[in-house]
């Protein structure tokens, strides 16, 4: 009995006792939730850990020729973690002095009292994030690794790195416009913007930690999700021809005191776009820039180098021969209640359709459409809808430009629409839309698609590859083909053009000086500004080269196509045909048949043996040590060497990569977790890291292919 109540009493007393801790945790559980809780909920908001985006590399843009167009390039912040657990007051205040003079000579933005200061007042207030420099450069990041206190690493040092990228174009403002930009909330431009998908590959995740003050820095990178990089692009703009483009158009914009043009050069068989340069003047100044793209954006009246269309509809429809004879008049006609005059020229009465053309003249062509399509508008209509000239291009790049055709169905057709429709008035295209017409006919009538990308590149290797895209395989018979062309080329024989006309190679090409008018009056005065043009295609006698010019509003010495538009495109044809082999007969190229050293990459010990030998080429092996392999020519023989860059990277080393192919000096270093930054192509010719240097894993190495 005693015992029983000895039990009771001591479970009563236990229950008491869980009863008071109870009431005790809830009037502290009570107290931090209504008293405490504001404060709590800060300390969580600051101190916390979070995956969080790790923005991946932007792809880089080339020129053909491997030429940099656009590219990221590493920025970093760099902070301090002053109370990092491993960093003790002694190690602190012996450094902190030297750390700060460090910081003042290398970046000179604050004396070495102020950094000092930072550092200490920080360290006081128990800081864990403090922000040194922003935006420094990766050399500059190199330096500062190598500072007191972070010679003793990441982690004992407190170093804090943050990486950002900014895109950089390399040529500055040169095709700025067709490179672009893709910006969030913003109608994406240019090849930037069409090929973001590809360039902006595949952010990763990583786990960082929210400090004090709310900036994240990473906690640990090996359970990185990493980041994919981008893709490259391969444009096909030349560096070279678009420097002259540039050059010679911006020369005469000044020159002629124009508002705004634009230059394409393009390639005749496949419509690979290798120059484009559209220049704007900015406010009241001599000075231009690439503002906005012109060339596939500015849908305008095309004025007289719309004649070639409309003669294009009528000779393929049977009712127009250049033989044909057309009365001139007096250089003036009135249709209805409209006269429409001829530039200034002293040829009047009964003339050729040929010469008419090569003198460009309004009455001639507009009263040789006007005899067969008076009674049949829509006919005319059409035969222009049938190259293409009231749908857009669907070019790869946005911003293009869009076209529009008149009908005769439409209210606002009258009498005097056709006449004029047959000038290029009414109707609305955009330059390079003219240029893809033009080089139709220098392509034996076949219209391909203007181009602005050859391939798409991934670690060095081609995934893609953009062929030529036929928009039309015929715009008119063979027979007329060929009258179009001799039309083209008396322009510049005997015509408007013939200040293009030189004794190296023959040009063929029509040009254009049409009336702008402000507020819909096409009178004589002020209201009028002139748009004038050229463009063709060259050599004549075996088209290469397709090349449109437009100048618009020359106010000084001239507005004529022939004078403003026309000496750009002789400049850049002048420097096209001098730089390439396949069209100028003058340049020989001697073959040369000596026996040249065989180029041998570095990479597996026994696939270069084995192909050597397969190929029987002679070589010199040294004692294998190892899987890799690099090699050497010494006095004309070919010295293989194995090398085990694997063991020297298991001993937190950097081994030497020149030579190494991307493939394989990627899967070296990314087997170390190491990041690895690639640019260029073929095989390693420079690397960030010094052979024989420590590395820590998560650091990145960049790598220049050749």
């Amino acid at each position: 009995m005693e015992a029983r109540k000895g039990i009771l009493l001591r479970t009563y007393m236990l229950y008491a006792l869980m009863c008071i801790v109870g009431v005790v945790i809830s009037v502290r559980v009570i107290l931090i939730q209504y008293t405490q809780g504001n404060k709590w909920k800060q300390e969580e908001a600051q101190l916390t850990t979070s995956f969080r985006t790790i923005e991946a590399v932007r792809g880089n843009i080339y020129a053909e020729d491997g030429s940099l167009l656009a590219t990221s390039l590493p920025y970093y912040d760099v902070a301090m973690d002053v109370n990092t657990d491993y960093l003790s007051d002694d190690i602190f205040n012996a450094n902190v002095d030297s750390l700060s003079i460090a910081f003042s000579n290398l970046f000179k933005d604050k004396s070495q009292q102020e950094f000092y200061k930072v550092l200490v007042t920080a360290r006081k207030a128990g800081e864990r994030y403090v922000l040194l420099e922003k935006g420094i450069s990766y050399d500059q990041l190199q330096k500062v690794k190598k500072f007191p206190l972070y010679r003793l690493g990441k982690f004992k040092g407190g170093l804090i790195i943050a990486e950002a990228n900014k895109r950089e174009l390399p040529f500055k403002d040169l095709a700025e416009r067709t490179i672009g930009y893709a910006r969030e909330n913003i109608k994406p431009v240019g090849l930037e913007g069409a090929y973001n998908e590809y360039l902006q590959g595949v952010d990763g995740q990583g786990l960082m930690e929210k400090t004090a003050g709310g900036v994240w820095i990473p906690i640990n990178d090996e359970d990185d999700l990493q980041p994919q990089n981008g893709e490259d692009i391969i444009s096909t703009i030349n560096i070279n021809y678009q420097d002259v483009a540039e050059s010679a158009l911006r020369e005469q914009l000044i020159k002629h005191n124009a508002e705004h043009g634009c230059v394409v050069l393009m390639e005749v068989k496949t419509g690979r776009v290798l120059a484009i340069a559209n220049l704007a003047r900015v406010d009241s100044t001599n000075k231009y820039q690439e503002s906005y793209n012109y060339a596939i954006g500015e849908a305008a009246e095309p004025g007289s180098t719309f004649k070639l269309a409309s003669l294009i509809v009528g000779m393929d429809d049977g009712y127009v021969k250049p033989t044909d004879t057309v009365n001139l008049e007096n250089g003036s006609h009135e249709y209805y209640d409209r006269v429409m005059h001829d530039a200034e020229h002293d040829e009047h009465g009964f003339v050729t359709v040929q010469r008419a053309f090569e003198m460009s003249s309004n009455v001639g062509i507009s009263k040789i459409i006007y005899k067969h399509y008076a009674d049949q508008p829509k006919k005319f209509v059409d035969g222009l809808c049938r190259l293409g000239l009231n749908e857009p291009l669907h070019l790869s790049i946005p911003g293009e430009g869009i076209p529009s055709m008149p009908n005769p169905s439409d209210k606002t057709w009258s009498g005097t629409s056709l006449p004029w429709l047959s000038i290029g008035y009414g109707l609305t295209v955009t330059p390079l839309q003219t240029l893809t017409l033009y080089n139709a006919v220098a392509n034996g009538g076949v219209m391909v698609r203007p181009q602005f990308v050859d391939e798409l590149v991934k670690d060095g290797k081609v995934i893609k590859t953009f062929q030529p895209q036929i928009i039309n395989p015929a715009i008119c018979s063979s027979a007329t083909l060929a009258k179009l062309k001799k039309l083209l080329e008396g322009v510049v024989l005997r015509g408007t053009a013939s200040n293009l006309k030189n004794a190296v190679y023959e040009i063929a090409g029509k040009t254009g000086t049409a009336q702008i008018a402000k507020r819909g009056n096409y009178k004589n005065g002020a209201d009028v500004r002139y748009q004038a043009s050229f463009m063709g295609y060259f050599p004549a006698n075996d088209p290469q080269y397709s090349c449109i010019v437009i100048v618009n509003s020359p106010s000084t010495d001239g507005y004529y196509g022939n004078i403003t538009a026309g000496p750009i495109f002789r400049e850049i044809a002048d420097k096209v045909y001098a730089s390439s082999i396949a069209i100028d007969p003058s340049v020989n190229v001697a073959e040369h048949n000596s026996k040249k050293d065989p180029l041998v990459k570095s990479g597996d010990y026994r696939d270069a043996c084995y192909v050597l030998s397969k190929l029987e080429v002679p070589s010199e092996v040294s004692s294998k040590t190892g899987d890799w392999m690099t090699a050497s020519v010494q006095d004309s023989v070919l010295h293989i060497s194995s090398e085990n860059p694997g063991k020297v990277l298991s001993q937190g080393m950097i081994p030497d990569l020149h030579g190494m192919n991307a493939e394989d000096a990627i899967y070296l270093l990314e087997n170390c977790h190491l990041k690895v930054n690639v640019k260029g192509y073929g095989s390693v010719v420079e690397q960030s890291i010094l052979p024989g240097t420590r590395f820590e894993k998560g650091e990145t190495i960049y790598l220049r292919l050749s």
